[in-house]
């Protein structure tokens, strides 16, 4: 799988964070909304999105003081 948005063809997928059970990564597409849920080597990268993820959800977390 690429990081191409699977709806809408044309975005590149943003990595959100981790999904709730911190088993996927939660992505969004900037330019159709649309997010939904991947495995961990879900853009076939070697699972280096996964690492990606888990800093995103480290900051998301760091946000909302919730660490």
């Amino acid at each position: 799988m690429s990081r191409i948005c699977r709806e809408c063809k044309r975005g590149t997928l943003h990595v959100l964070g981790l999904g709730s059970y911190e088993d996927t990564i939660e992505v969004e597409c900037p330019v159709c909304g649309d997010g939904y849920e991947i495995e961990l080597d879900g853009f076939g990268e070697g699972g280096l999105e996964s690492g990606e993820a888990y800093d995103a959800e480290m900051m998301r977390r760091e946000a909302d003081n919730v660490v």
